[in-house]
């Protein structure tokens, strides 16, 4: 087990989307743009994409970023974001946006920490 503290300040985005009827394709190629350009940044670590089993027009993105949430919002006022919002409203019902502080992990090496 690895325990986790946040001295490396890491920042856990969970996205939940409902995408309006009809607009899946759409949705990923827009948020695949948004993350291409996303990627390069410095303070981007990954991300996955999830589709729900359960709840076809429902989607997860999981992202991990260095830094605070405050930190992640002054990203937000760059073109690319402004181009991704504005598209957005179009293609989903709904958006959930939790911001998490890690607190422990397993099989990865985000803390670089190991505790016997």
């Amino acid at each position: 087990m690895i325990l986790m503290s946040n001295n490396n300040k890491n920042l856990i985005l969970y996205r939940r989307f409902r995408i309006k009827s009809g607009k899946k394709e759409e949705f990923k190629e827009l948020l695949s743009a948004n993350m291409r350009a996303m990627e390069h940044k410095i303070a981007f670590v990954s991300a996955v994409f999830s589709d729900d089993i359960d709840n076809p027009n429902e989607v997860t993105l999981f992202e991990i970023w260095k830094g605070t949430k405050e930190s992640w919002l002054a990203e937000l006022p760059k073109p690319y974001r402004n181009t991704y919002e504005n598209k957005l409203v179009d293609l989903i019902d709904e958006r959930i946006i939790s911001y998490l502080i890690p607190m422990n992990e397993w099989r990865t090496n985000l803390s670089n920490k190991k505790v016997n």
